[in-house]
């Protein structure tokens, strides 16, 4: 059973069902993509993993990064890009798919707590019982709280807005790198799917000051000039893999798992490459014995101590005048920024 039916949730249940494991996925909410909580960018390794429709994703190959003076300089790489999705529809695509390959999903089915009985979980409510439960409930996963593993403690808050488009707009993901309005992260102007989407996320010890980060950038873009169409927000975690992520039975993926770039904050490729991995070790494990899946993904997970190094110097020194600097040697620039937007994510064996 998955818990989930976010990337990682699917991911795992599709690789499950693969390998002919039945598999039921509780979804707590109404309908896929409801209530986004995420910006939606798709690193290249994601689109090599499983192509998303052309209709519901756009390329974007510059990153275009600002210092607290708004002076900027920008970076790309011939060989790679990012892409902006249409995330509901993303999410509602793959569940579409996901059900045609068998995959049981019930919407309006939230997590109130299991016990362990005869080596199977038995839900609280309905009486259902498994052999093993999945949790890919996110950032503050019920499962992870109710089962006694390892919660996210370190996470950042966000706020985003998808104005109508800016037909003039280069297109580039521009960063904001900004002290003031968000510590601890960035703010971001994306040239979306059919919207342009303007977010701040900063340490969850900070308030949110989406309106007045729009009033500062508002002379490069003329947002003031926009409409806002929608409005998303969520917490992300940064503290790395949970040390107690998985237990008899039972194991955590995606955000809940804190499966999340520290630095970066990025989530989505790893939720759904890493819920692939979890599903092939679910079905190994239930199948033919095989080592628990946990142990199987902290084998496989990378360990990149320079993000967590880079992310203490981000958290406890002058971020906005190291960019500033930096913004006056291209060369370091260069260097650092490709560091940061286009290191690849290491494939697991």
């Amino acid at each position: 059973m998955v818990v989930g039916g976010g990337f990682a949730g699917l991911a795992c249940a599709r690789e499950l069902t693969a390998s002919g494991v039945k598999v039921l996925v509780l979804e707590k909410k109404r309908q896929a993509g409801q209530h986004i909580h995420t910006t939606g960018i798709l690193v290249k390794e994601a689109q090599d993993e499983w192509a998303a429709p052309e209709r519901l994703v756009r390329e974007i190959r510059r990153v275009r990064v600002y210092g607290p003076s708004l002076r900027s300089a920008a970076v790309e790489r011939d060989d790679y890009f990012f892409l902006a999705t249409d995330t509901a529809g993303l999410l509602e695509w793959l569940q579409e798919e996901t059900g045609e390959m068998g995959v049981e999903i019930r919407a309006r089915a939230a997590f109130s707590g299991a016990t362990r009985q005869r080596g199977h979980w038995v839900l609280e409510e309905s009486g259902m019982s498994c052999r093993f439960l999945v949790g890919a409930d996110g950032a503050r996963s019920p499962v992870a709280k109710l089962l006694g593993l390892d919660r996210n403690t370190r996470y950042l808050k966000g706020v985003e807005y998808a104005y109508e488009p800016l037909e003039e707009a280069e297109l580039s993901l521009h960063c904001f790198v900004d002290p003031e309005y968000a510590p601890g992260y960035i703010g971001w102007v994306l040239p979306g799917v059919g919207v342009t989407q303007v977010g701040l996320a900063c340490h969850s010890s900070h308030s949110v000051d989406l309106r007045g980060f729009v009033r500062r950038i508002d002379p490069l873009f003329g947002l003031s000039q926009r409409r806002v169409l929608e409005k998303r927000g969520g917490i992300i975690p940064i503290g790395g893999l949970l040390h107690n992520f998985y237990g008899d039975g039972v194991m955590l993926l995606g955000d809940a798992a804190g499966m999340v770039s520290p630095l970066t904050a990025g989530g989505i490729h790893r939720a759904y490459l890493y819920g692939r991995l979890g599903g092939q070790a679910v079905a190994r494990y239930l199948r033919d014995g095989g080592p628990h899946p946990g142990e199987v993904i902290r084998k496989g997970y990378p360990r990149r101590p320079w993000q967590q190094a880079a992310r203490w110097a981000y958290d406890h020194l002058p971020a906005g005048a190291m960019v500033e600097a930096a913004l006056r040697m291209p060369r370091v620039f260069r260097r650092l920024a490709g560091k940061i937007f286009f290191d690849r994510m290491s494939w697991p064996e």
